[in-house]
């Protein structure tokens, strides 16, 4: 039976005139039903959305964690500073609209202790960093 989408996030993409690709329909059905794998497209073709969404439909849907989501749900690793913080923004971007009670952090080397810090005493949802500066 194909996953049927909350209406939160096709109200999301209602709003923008989008619809989602197949691969990402794939990718998140996938991901619902507990696979894991590797995404491969060409930029811009939307795999950001396709992962995250797909975790995104777990929370919408209550997930195995009902009420306030656990620290660190999603952590996503990049190579760069600069697609790192591309990356956080686009994550950031769909939260309010969707209704969920999620964070971004962002932690490259580029952050500073203080905010290591306030990661470290009330951790993201969802972390996104960079390989040198993996560890929690």
């Amino acid at each position: 039976m194909p996953l049927r989408l909350p209406v939160q996030l096709r109200g999301w993409f209602a709003a923008r005139g989008w619809r989602p690709f197949p691969f990402q329909r794939e990718v998140w059905e996938a991901y619902a039903q507990g696979s894991s794998g590797l995404l491969h497209a060409t930029t811009g073709a939307g795999k950001t959305y396709s992962v995250w969404f797909a975790a995104l439909i777990d929370g919408l849907r209550g997930g195995a964690r009902r009420g306030k989501p656990l620290p660190y749900t999603v952590l996503w690793v990049t190579p760069m500073r600069a697609l790192a913080t591309d990356t956080a923004r686009a994550l950031i971007e769909p939260l309010a609209e969707l209704g969920l009670d999620w964070t971004v952090g962002l932690r490259t080397g580029d952050t500073r202790s203080a905010e290591r810090a306030r990661q470290q005493r009330k951790p993201p949802t969802a972390l996104v960093t960079t390989p040198e500066s993996l560890t929690l």
